[in-house]
């Protein structure tokens, strides 16, 4: 439907799209107030020039021309004649080191008023001038071009005049578009994403980290390194996960894994291995919200890993902003340009590697012709770069290297050495003097029998199923239980247990996977369904067919049961016993 002269001025219909409404509702926008948005300095021009046109004009009224009025205000400026007042607008007006305009710039200035203008029109580089009378597709433009899905200009233009019936040229809409502020323009919400738009076009605030002191701070996350390597069991292409903790003062790398994913396991392996290595628990954890870092075996109060290990508290980032972990997030970019582009380039497969080179590279390793780097080299190579990487110098504090400032750590030593920290913690009720683990590990230790009924802490080696330390819930030493009872005759430690569970779930999910491909191309036969629906919808066929052998050689059915139950050789009792 063709939209009426007024259209940007009536109410948006509630039917359109949200991202619409608030494009349409700031229409205002437009109406731009150029004296509001000029500096203090270009308004004091802008009113001196206009006192001078005035008093021109002034002049003018007297029976002058307006040229001998100009030579005449300039003369008695030059004569002292002027009031303190038109000389100091002349002189705000006038070019750097001059104490009054000369006669063409004035000459401007006055054929600016008669023309309608105001002091708004004069004020210092501004161009165009502010429309009174506002076009009809200012709002459809303004509401087609703020969508989400991003159209160009040129639709927007051929939407007004194909469908909406409007008279304007591309250039006009151009320039129009062009001109708008910024949060309804090419960027805009509405067209970007909010989320987008907060994170590349609103203001923020940089934060220093001069105040605080080495180890004070860690902050972590994880990143899918692009680069392939052959996996440590199959060999295959795979790319680790690594888990990377930096020191936020002084931006050194504190601690690093390589593993599958970022679990639980690979995350609490990582602390605990940084805790050990420079024996220092930082005072606060800033990291993201990932199921690694915020879940029972970290975060809870009691068995909680983080309140094992001391750490005072822990900084969970705002989901869906990377800038809160800007300094983890810019490590990894470097990491990405100044290694793993350079360390094997024929391997790198990030986004912006040529695909035709990354194809060959794949093919070339599935045909046997190429081999993968191993983790070991990978590990090798990326503690070197981390070595000299330190040497670089702060971005806070040029004079100072990373390193030099992580040398004014003072330690705070962890709780425990680096095989107690990757121990992972439940909280159980004594009974019978055990502690039962799963559904079949059962520890027992005589000193448990005094807990009965009580609930303590059981504290185990993923790697070692034989021993778990069990301790009160405030944290005291009972007893070093021995493992009872196990899951198989021969020992699965619970690492081992963990990965069976995985791939049995991975063989299932494909199963599923199958199953459904089958069903959906018919391939799944129900033998009960299919022979029911054979009866009931084809069997006249069915007695066709019989009645050929019938009329060849009639059956005699009381023969055939005789038959069917005496017993032969190959069936003694009958088919029918």
């Amino acid at each position: 439907m063709a939209r009426t002269a007024t259209a940007f001025m009536q109410p948006l219909d509630p039917a359109q799209p949200l991202a619409l409404r608030p494009v349409g509702q700031v229409v205002a926008l437009r109406q731009r107030d150029p004296w509001r948005e000029a500096s203090d300095a270009q308004r004091t021009v802008a009113i001196a020039r206009h006192d001078v046109v005035s008093y021109v004009l002034e002049l003018e009224r007297t029976g002058l021309s307006a040229n001998r009025s100009i030579e005449l205000m300039l003369t008695r400026h030059e004569l002292g004649q002027l009031h303190p007042h038109m000389v100091l607008a002349l002189k705000a007006c006038a070019k750097a080191g001059r104490t009054a305009p000369t006669r063409n710039p004035i000459f401007e200035w006055r054929k600016v008023i008669q023309d309608g203008g105001s002091r708004v029109d004069l004020i210092e580089h501004h161009k165009g001038k502010v429309t009174n009378v506002q076009p009809a597709w200012w709002g459809p433009a303004l509401e087609y071009f703020n969508n989400p899905s991003k159209p160009d200009m040129s639709t927007v233009w051929r939407r007004l005049t194909e469908v909406d019936g409007f008279a304007c040229t591309y250039e006009q809409v151009r320039g129009y578009l062009t001109s708008v502020p910024a949060m309804v323009g090419r960027n805009s919400p509405a067209r970007i994403g909010r989320n987008l738009y907060r994170l590349t076009e609103k203001a923020f605030m940089k934060r220093s980290t001069q105040n605080a002191l080495p180890g004070d701070v860690y902050v972590a996350d994880g990143y899918r390194a692009d680069v392939y390597l052959a996996h440590p069991v199959t060999g295959k292409l795979f790319r680790p996960e690594l888990t990377v903790a930096i020191d936020l003062r002084s931006r050194m790398v504190v601690g690093w894994r390589a593993d599958e994913h970022e679990g639980t396991t690979a995350v609490q392996n990582m602390w605990a291995e940084c805790f050990s290595r420079h024996r220092h628990v930082p005072l606060f954890l800033y990291i993201d919200n990932g199921s690694g870092y915020k879940n029972k075996l970290m975060s809870d109060e009691v068995v909680g890993f983080y309140n094992r290990a001391g750490v005072q508290q822990i900084i969970h980032a705002i989901p869906g902003n990377p800038h809160g972990k800007g300094w983890v997030e810019r490590f990894f970019r470097i990491v990405k340009d100044d290694f793993l582009k350079l360390w094997m380039p024929q391997f790198y497969c990030g986004t912006d590697a040529a695909p035709e080179a990354l194809s060959h590279t794949v093919n070339e390793v599935r045909a046997g012709r190429m081999q993968l780097p191993s983790l070991a080299q990978f590990t090798d190579a990326f503690n070197q770069w981390l070595s000299r990487y330190a040497q670089r110098p702060h971005p806070e504090d040029a004079s100072r290297t990373r390193a030099s400032l992580w040398a004014e750590l003072v330690p705070v030593a962890p709780a425990g050495d680096v095989s107690e920290l990757k121990r992972q913690a439940a909280l159980l009720t004594v009974r019978r003097g055990m502690l039962q683990h799963g559904k079949w590990r059962i520890y027992r230790h005589p000193d448990l029998q005094a807990y009965n009924g009580t609930k303590v802490l059981l504290e185990y080696d993923l790697m070692d199923n034989t021993v778990a330390v069990v301790r009160t819930e405030q944290g005291r030493w009972i007893c070093d239980a021995q493992l009872v009872t196990a899951i198989d005759a021969v020992d699965t430690t619970r690492m081992e247990e963990k990965r069976a569970n995985r791939a049995a779930d991975a063989v299932k999910r494909l199963e599923e996977k199958i199953a459904e491909q089958r069903a959906r191309a018919g391939q799944v036969i129900d033998v009960e369904a299919t022979a029911q629906a054979v009866i009931e919808n084809d069997l006249d066929l069915l007695l066709d067919h019989a009645g050929l052998f019938l009329a060849d050689a009639p059956l005699d059915f009381d023969d055939l049961f005789e038959r069917s139950n005496t017993p032969t050789d190959d069936n003694p009792e009958g088919e029918l016993a």
